[in-house]
């Protein structure tokens, strides 16, 4: 009878770093692959070859796929060792023979925060040649931004312009990544040169996006199976005469068991505004019923697809494309051209298919050839705004409800509008969790704090000090809040006020742009204060912001740099090299969008 072939793996208490247990158990995949079952005695096995992995991420999809990287690579003869490339020792690179990079895009293009010191090495002079290195890279990114993958292809182009030889074509993979990365990592393995193991090809792994438990009937609640949670709160957080609508929103997880951590982010699958896609079914001269392919492949009608299954308010560009071949518009033409990022920008800024449609009312299409042209309808990630050891059963979100007018036209946001106008009180909402492990609290509940979180940004703050409270921490805590108008637009206002009374919140600044002639930010206030945050920051405290991408996180980055300088007495260098320490250490974080 013969033995088992049993892999061992590692538990998670054992004594390793993630990327030495992620090396160990790829080792041992390796290893046990080859051990026979009883019987005639096998040839030695030949050496494991080894492989770097490298991951860039700032939320944790790249990290995870990397980690899945390993154990295929395990099973095909490798030793995988996985490095943050915020931790990567560069003086490495040089010796690197088989090298795989999975990194995501960040901002208007930018490297994810972990990535940030890695790329400024590939780009300096100390960058070595790779002449033996081999080399392949799995772009993660968002098609709805112009610099699309723009990190992982200039990582792809620098490699090979310092000698590295690709091993393998690059892929950019966009939100819905799962079937482009698995047939890159299937490509990319081979094309190292180790044919997959005698037992057969390695089964599909499925990576997890939250650590749920099976209910009672054996459902795993996730993003591919969301639970429906009861939406038990939806409230109102500006005063009257706000410019904004920002709500807060609670849902109940009683009986999903579902689980997350302060810092984490909850998807939501909305749907489309029905009256939205009614007028493009009479934009495109259709009666609904028609039969199209759904989102996963199944039948469904194609009323059905626009409001359940597809994209229907941004412009998708193969949609934009044939629009503009099929009609000979010079225009379009022209923007559908390669290279006009910047004009292709202006034109679809304010601009949705709708208006493509009633613009060109003489590009007509088949039910099954438009759905065909739109982008799946992807869940929205926001940031928790509660903690899970102060809000048992429970889970909340502040969200900006956003609604403008364009070309004429009102038009509203996905998922906002879904969850402030479409969804009744105890309505059913799909949701699961996406864990953001690079935005937690201070491990210790004596580490001191200091959160930027203007508007919106203020979500998860709001979680880690209720969790601070929930938990006894001791440590000081300084929340910088900013919005438009004190009087109407201070977001939990009772709540953070009686923090500070209570001693919860050692300092409050605001910074209400609108209250007075000269507008005031947010990273004005850091820069008044720069004396005591710096020594904040010197006696450990952990910085963080959440909020907008484009310009509050950009105009705050600089802030903490010349406080850095002014109050460190640094030069401008020195703060770049401390600033890239906060974030080697953790004690830099950003939660941006």
């Amino acid at each position: 009878m013969s033995q088992p072939n049993l892999i061992p793996v590692l538990p998670e208490s054992a004594p390793f770093t993630p990327e030495q247990r992620a090396y160990l158990n790829g080792f041992f995949a390796g290893m046990f692959s080859r051990v026979p079952a009883a019987g005639p005695a096998a040839p030695a096995a030949k050496p494991l070859e080894p492989l770097t992995i490298l991951f860039g991420s700032q939320t944790g999809n790249a990290e995870g796929l990397a980690k899945r990287i390993a154990k295929e690579a395990g099973k095909r003869g490798f030793a995988p060792t996985i490095h943050d490339l915020g931790k990567y020792p560069t003086a490495q690179l040089a010796s690197e023979k088989a090298l795989l990079v999975v990194t995501s895009t960040y901002g208007d293009g930018e490297p994810p925060d972990n990535a940030k010191g890695f790329w400024d090495f590939l780009g300096s002079d100390a960058a070595p040649k790779l002449a033996q290195t081999h080399f392949s890279v799995c772009a993660l990114g968002d098609t709805n931004y112009a610099k699309f993958c723009a990190f992982g292809k200039s990582v792809d182009e620098r490699l090979e312009k310092l000698g590295g030889a690709r091993a393998h074509p690059r892929v950019d993979c966009d939100v819905e990544f799962e079937e482009p990365f698995a047939k890159w990592l299937s490509g990319a393995l081979g094309s190292l040169g180790i044919g997959v193991a005698d037992s057969g090809a390695a089964p599909a792994v499925v990576i997890a996006e939250s650590e749920a438990k099976p209910d009672e009937g054996g459902a795993r609640y996730d993003k591919k199976n969301p639970f429906p949670a009861p939406l038990v709160d939806n409230r109102k957080l500006n005063g009257h005469g706000s410019a904004k609508d920002t709500r807060h929103f609670a849902f109940s997880l009683e009986g999903s068991g579902l689980s997350y951590e302060a810092g984490d982010a909850l998807g939501v699958r909305a749907t489309n505004c029905p009256e939205l896609a009614e007028d493009i079914l009479r934009a495109l001269g259709r009666s609904g019923e028609e039969p199209v392919s759904g989102r996963d492949g199944e039948p469904v009608s194609l009323r059905e697809a626009l409001i359940h299954h597809y994209e229907i308010t941004r412009i998708p560009p193969p949609l934009l494309k044939v629009v503009a071949d099929r009609i000979g518009d010079a225009e379009l033409l022209k923007l559908t051209a390669p290279g006009v990022n910047g004009e292709l920008a202006k034109f679809l800024h304010g601009r949705e298919i709708i208006d493509l449609l009633h613009g060109h009312p003489t590009a007509k299409f088949a039910p099954a050839e438009f759905v065909a042209l739109l982008k799946k309808l992807q869940p929205r990630l926001y940031s928790i705004s509660s903690s899970p050891k102060a809000h048992a059963g429970e889970v909340h979100l502040c969200v900006g409800v956003v609604r403008y007018d364009s070309l004429g036209r009102a038009r509203k946001g996905v998922c906002s509008t879904f969850l402030a106008e479409r969804v009744p009180a105890g309505g059913a909402v799909p949701v699961f969790f996406h864990s953001n492990k690079n935005f937690r609290p201070p491990a210790s509940g004596d580490t001191p704090m200091i959160m930027v979180g203007p508007g919106t940004g203020i979500a998860p703050f709001r979680g880690f000090l209720h969790e601070r409270r929930a938990t006894g921490a001791k440590g000081m805590n300084w929340l910088l809040f900013g919005d438009q108008r004190g009087t109407t637009d201070f977001l939990f206002r009772e709540e953070l006020e009686a923090m500070r009374g209570d001693g919860l919140l050692t300092r409050l600044d605001t910074a209400f742009s609108r209250d007075q002639a000269e507008k005031v930010y947010v990273q004005q206030r850091m820069t008044e204060n720069a004396p005591e945050l710096f020594a904040w920051i010197e006696a450990g405290a952990h910085f963080y912001v959440c909020g907008d991408a484009s310009r509050m996180a950009k105009d705050v980055d600089a802030a903490l740099h010349q406080v850095i300088q002014s109050a460190g007495g640094k030069t401008t260098e020195q703060a770049v090299e401390y600033v890239k320490r906060l974030q080697t250490e953790k004690r830099y974080q950003r939660d941006v969008y």
